[in-house]
């Protein structure tokens, strides 16, 4: 049976200053760091879930071709995108190293559209270059992937969105939209130019 004698609460002060002590040696011993790390977020309830809370399921949705215009030329290098609000994150464009229709973009920069933000051309083995168009958008911020791609490559995460996901001001446009109405103002903003 238990031992009700020795009943702790994990906020009673001896836990409390043995779990900060831990803490503190891992951490000057190199084993733990703070920093950020991708979660999955409910932006419904404001809260974290863990990976086993996260139900996946597969869905078909839309595919948007989108062309960013390749810097000091008049080339357009095209993406494929289910989440196009995304693009307003997006710090980088991968091409696979060995696929012969982007060598001759290897090492350039593009503009994102609609904010003319300059993002380097990369090359990563990762790419498929069968699926899509064969460039991958890079948004370290808003896709597991991604977000390994950007470590590896030190990309900048730009994170577009607010706790209740509506966009930021590092998205730059459509501040303050819900991500699903900015979805549909993007894609026809995208169309019209």
């Amino acid at each position: 049976s238990c031992d009700w004698d020795r009943t702790r609460f994990t906020m009673d002060a001896k836990y409390y200053d043995s779990v900060i002590d831990t803490f503190i040696d891992l951490y000057k011993k190199g084993k733990i760091y703070r920093g950020e790390r991708m979660i999955n977020w409910d932006p419904a309830a404001l809260t974290a879930l863990s990976d086993e809370e996260v139900i996946y399921k597969e869905v078909n949705s839309k595919l948007y071709h989108v062309r960013y215009k390749i810097v000091g030329t008049e080339d357009y290098i095209t993406i494929a995108t289910t989440r196009p609000e995304t693009i307003l994150g997006d710090t980088a464009i991968c091409v696979n190293p060995k696929d012969e229709r982007y060598k001759h973009l290897h090492g350039k920069f593009a503009l994102v559209p609609l904010i003319n933000r300059r993002i380097p051309i990369i090359t990563d083995e990762y790419v498929t270059m069968e699926f899509g168009t064969g460039a991958l958008k890079v948004t370290p911020a808003h896709d597991m992937n991604d977000n390994q791609l950007g470590q590896k490559h030190g990309l900048e995460v730009v994170d577009i969105f607010n706790e209740d996901g509506t966009l930021n001001a590092d998205a730059q446009i459509y501040v303050g939209e819900d991500r699903f109405e900015a979805r549909k103002k993007i894609s026809k903003e995208l169309e019209e130019k």
